[in-house]
């Protein structure tokens, strides 16, 4: 049974760690907790597909080029993913998708003047809270606040048409996206 490549259920969960991954690193800046789904989950069964491939050779190698197809899907995956992350494919992607519903919401915020309350709303494919943040001596820009459940809104969106943001007001990360887009992380965010 050991000389059979990993059936579907190994499969399935190495998809499902790939597309919580990819999740985790489509915004500006991203989550530490995608580095702890790697270490504690992507490790793991790597390794349990690594065992099982050494001892499948040892049994028998004929065994293992006949069953090549089921035996490559594990690193095809694997290679995929990390040229995907490598690349910033998540990232650009849902920004590209997102990137003119966000500015028209940006827009919305600045000339409603939102100050306190903050506006929030599906913009594209990110849940985000926006506002208006002017401090005295600075350029206006729009603050939207990223809030993918279930995890805590620490990183953000700036969307600063006058310029560069001052790198002080947003001094724990600052990203520039494109144009006058800019990524940025709370101060609560690792």
């Amino acid at each position: 049974m050991i000389d059979k490549p990993p059936g579907w259920c190994y499969h399935a969960a190495v998809v499902l760690t790939a597309l919580v991954l990819f999740w985790w690193v489509s915004i500006p800046i991203s989550y530490s907790e995608s580095g702890v789904l790697v270490i504690f989950v992507l490790v793991p069964l790597v390794s349990y597909w690594t065992i099982r491939f050494i001892v499948a050779l040892v049994r028998g190698a004929r065994a293992v080029w006949r069953r090549l197809p089921g035996w490559i899907l594990l690193p095809l995956i694997v290679a995929g993913l990390w040229a995907a992350v490598d690349a910033d494919l998540p990232f650009k992607a849902r920004f590209a998708l997102s990137r003119s519903s966000m500015e028209d919401f940006a827009r919305g915020i600045l000339t409603s003047g939102a100050r306190e309350a903050p506006a929030c709303a599906w913009t594209g494919l990110y849940p985000v809270c926006g506002h208006l943040s002017t401090e005295p001596n600075s350029a206006t820009e729009i603050q939207l606040q990223i809030s993918d459940w279930p995890i805590a809104g620490t990183r953000c969106f700036l969307w600063a048409p006058h310029g560069r943001p001052r790198a002080d007001d947003h001094e724990y990360a600052l990203r520039h996206v494109t144009g006058p887009w800019w990524g940025c992380r709370g101060w609560d965010g690792w």
